[in-house]
This record gives C-alpha cells, structure tokens and sequence, in this order.
C-alpha cells in the first residue's frame, strides 16, 4: 500500500490541519470559557452560546453539503476560512466590553461561515487521498492534527492567563498562516448532477446509508455534546481550570491512539460493537461524583470516535461516491447536530437538578443506537 503523503494534496492539508488543530483548540477553550464566566448566573444565555454550532448546523447543514458538491470546494474553503478568521477581531472586542449583542450577534455570524468551511473541509478531509490509503490518511491526519491540539491544550491556561480574550485574535492569525499552506488546492466540487434532494434518496432508498447515519450520528451526537457540557460540569464536580486544560489534551492524544488502531480493524461487527460500548461507559462512569470521571468519559468519547471514522466513511463513500459525498455528509451533519441541541438544552437542564439524570438520559439514548445497528444487518457486510 502506497503511502497517502505521495499525493500533494493530501500533504498540503495535513500541514494545514497543524495550524488548524492548534488554533482550533485555543478558540474552543477561550470561547466556552468565557461565556460560563459571563453567564455562569444566567445559565439560558450560557445554553444560547454553547449550542450555536448545532443550532447553525441544524438549519444550514444539509443546504452546505449541497453547496459543497455543486461549487468549486477549494475557492469556498478559502473565502470561508478568511472571512471567519477576520471575524474574530470583533467578537475579542465583544467579549472585552462585555457587549452582549455583540458577542453573540459577530458569534452566530461566524458560526455560520465556519460551519460552510467545515462542511467543505471535511469533504475534503476525504477526498484528497484514494480509498485504498483512506485508512493511514485518517491516522496520519491525526497525528499531526491531534498533536498540534494536544500541545494546544496543555498550554491553552497558560496563553489564557496571560492574554485573555486576545487569545481569540492569536486563533485568527494561525487560521490565515495555516490557510496560506493550502496553496494550490483542488478537491473538486461543480457536479452539475447534485440536486437538494440528493442526501435525502439516498438516506431513503440505501439501507447501508441510513443506518450508518442513525449509528454514527446519534451516538456522536449523546456524546460529543460533552465537549459543550464540559465547562457546566466541571463547575458541577468542582473542577478547575486545570482540569479543563488537561482533558483537551487526553481527549486527542487518545484520538491518536484510536487512530491507529482504526488502521489495524477490519471487522464492521467488532468495531460497532466496541464503538457502541464505549457509548455505554461514557455515561456509566459519571456517577462517581469526581471531576476526573469527566477526563474518563472523554478518553471514552476519544477512543469510540477515534477508530469508528474509517468504517463511517467506507460505508458512505462506497454508495455515494466522491461526486455526492458533501450531500450525504451535509445530511449526516444535521442529524447529528439535531440530538446534539436536544441533549444540551436538556441535559443542561437536568445536570442543574441532579447529574444523574443526564446519565440516565444518555444511556437511554445508546439503548436506542444498539437496536438500530441490530435492525440494519447489511452495516455488518461493509468491506474495509
């Protein structure tokens, strides 16, 4: 098997993805950070900002990964990076002067355009390389991506200490560095057989399709809703800022080691399987009152994800092909996006009463992904 960095492309975005991962990192923490120390008493304007990513999925979503496929990838991914880089300069001023509809108004803005960057990015993610180096790409990927956020995260508390808010402004400035690496690239796009019905046949009428959206979407969807949650509870299990700092980097450097893992599974039944376990524990461990059980759950959430994404995008690929694959995944997004908002706004609320209402709720909702993978048999007869 040739190895995926002979492809430029393929190289050109890996470099792209250091600067990406770091910067990536630094925006999330700060962000988040910053609205629980500004709403930690208004706990619905705290819910409002942390779930403008689904929310801006939810509506936009399926209309991207239409977009996606019908225009040229690479001019969009360009334009969008940009203009969310630019961006971030008013909202660190929002968040300076504490203007409220500022923050979330610049906020849901950029949102918006970095949802369509995403959107085209993680089409692009999979397009660059052929599907017989699929599998090493993913994991070489994240390599670099991972490491760059795990470095990213140890040292997010001490950047953050000593910059604050500007810390927002240092994300922008990687974001444009890393984009100028991207030089040259071409992922496709301009099918002028896509329709907005697309991702819709084929969720209707391709079982593989529909259940691999149901397994992936709705188990990332219960638990990736964490990394949201994650400032809430550690206020709950009297965390720190420490702890938050240290679960970024456990949660990819766990990535990594799925990663490679993902390169050595072949088996569909044992990777669903394994991935819907490691659902089950996320929550299960939560009911020891401790905020290191939160480090537990993401080094959970970290290793189902970690090794499921080759098995996820087999299955796409193979039955929409490059030509559609924004489509599909556009349609992926807003499922997912969609339990994401539900198990926020509702957990947030029950993590306020009692946490173990909220582990009640997620293993109600993996009890709901077993039967589904159950009920759609020809998931087991993916080839890898």
């Amino acid at each position: 098997m040739s190895s995926p960095f002979h492809y430029s492309q393929f190289t050109k975005f890996t470099i792209f993805s250091v600067f990406a991962g770091f910067s990536f990192i630094q925006n999330e923490l700060t962000t988040y950070w910053l609205f629980i120390l500004l709403f930690r008493q208004e706990i619905t304007l705290f819910g409002l900002g942390v779930i403008a990513r689904p929310l801006v999925r939810v509506f936009v979503s399926y209309f991207m990964g239409y977009i996606s496929d019908k225009y040229n990838r690479a001019k969009l991914f360009y334009i969008t990076r940009g203009v969310a880089a630019v961006l971030l300069l008013p909202l660190t001023l929002a968040f300076i002067y504490h203007s409220i509809p500022w923050i979330f108004g610049v906020y849901y803005i950029r949102t918006i355009i970095v949802e369509l960057s995403n959107n085209v990015g993680y089409v692009a993610y999979y397009a660059a390389v052929p599907e017989q180096v699929r599998a090493k790409a993913i994991f070489y990927i994240r390599i670099f991506s991972m490491a760059s956020r795990v470095v990213s995260g140890a040292i997010w508390f001490l950047i953050y200490q000593s910059i604050g808010a500007y810390d927002l402004l240092l994300t922008a400035i990687l974001g444009l560095i890393g984009l100028a690496m991207l030089k040259g690239f071409n992922i496709g796009g301009g099918s002028e057989r896509v329709k907005l019905t697309t991702a819709i046949d084929f969720f209707r009428k391709d079982e593989r399709v529909r259940g691999i959206i149901l397994l992936y979407s709705v188990t990332d969807g219960l638990t990736y809703s964490i990394n949201y949650l994650l400032p809430l509870l550690i206020l709950v299990y009297h965390g720190t800022e420490e702890i938050y700092s240290l679960s970024q980097t456990l949660l990819y450097g766990v990535l990594v080691i799925a990663s490679f893992i993902m390169t050595k599974m072949k088996d569909p039944v044992k990777i669903a399987a394994t991935y819907i376990l490691s659902g089950f524990l996320f929550y299960m461990v939560l009911v020891y009152p401790s905020p290191y059980v939160l480090l537990i759950s993401l080094l959970l959430y970290g290793f189902g994800s970690g090794f499921i994404e080759n098995y996820v995008m087999a299955t796409i690929k193979q039955r929409a092909g490059d030509e559609f694959l924004g489509s599909v995944l556009g349609l992926d997004v807003l499922v997912t996006s969609s339990l994401e908002i539900l198990v926020i706004l509702l957990a947030q609320y029950l993590i306020t009463i009692n946490v173990l209402y909220y582990i009640i709720l997620g293993i109600a909702g993996m009890a709901f992904v077993l039967v589904s993978w159950l009920l759609h048999p020809k998931l087991r007869e993916v080839k890898l």
